[in-house]
């Protein structure tokens, strides 16, 4: 897999993190630490929000789950929902709530 075009912003703060590569599971969890990652049994990897979203957010294109045929093309879809969420009018995803755990 090529490293060219894997480096990514932080979900959380926003900062470039240069000094990382995503190529692995492990890293994609490391830098978009609000989604919970897995592997299925056919091998595509997806990705689920750990907060819900608004009807607001779901209107802006936002998704509670993703998926990808690889880590590359995960990680790309995990950058497309991160600058959605940056485009929301409140400028994050403050809209995000977290889950409720009870159920």
């Amino acid at each position: 897999m090529q490293l060219t075009g894997l480096w990514e912003e932080s979900e959380v703060s926003g900062e470039k993190a240069a000094s990382v590569p995503v190529v692995t599971v492990s890293d994609l969890l490391e830098v978009f630490p609000g989604w919970s990652i897995w592997r299925c049994s056919a091998g595509r990897l997806w990705a689920t929000r750990m907060g819900r979203l608004t009807n607001e957010d779901y209107n802006h294109g936002l998704c509670q789950t993703i998926d990808g045929d690889d880590v590359g093309q995960l990680a790309e879809e995990l950058r497309r929902q991160a600058a959605l969420a940056r485009a929301l009018p409140d400028g994050e995803a403050q809209s995000v709530v977290p889950r409720d755990a009870s159920h």
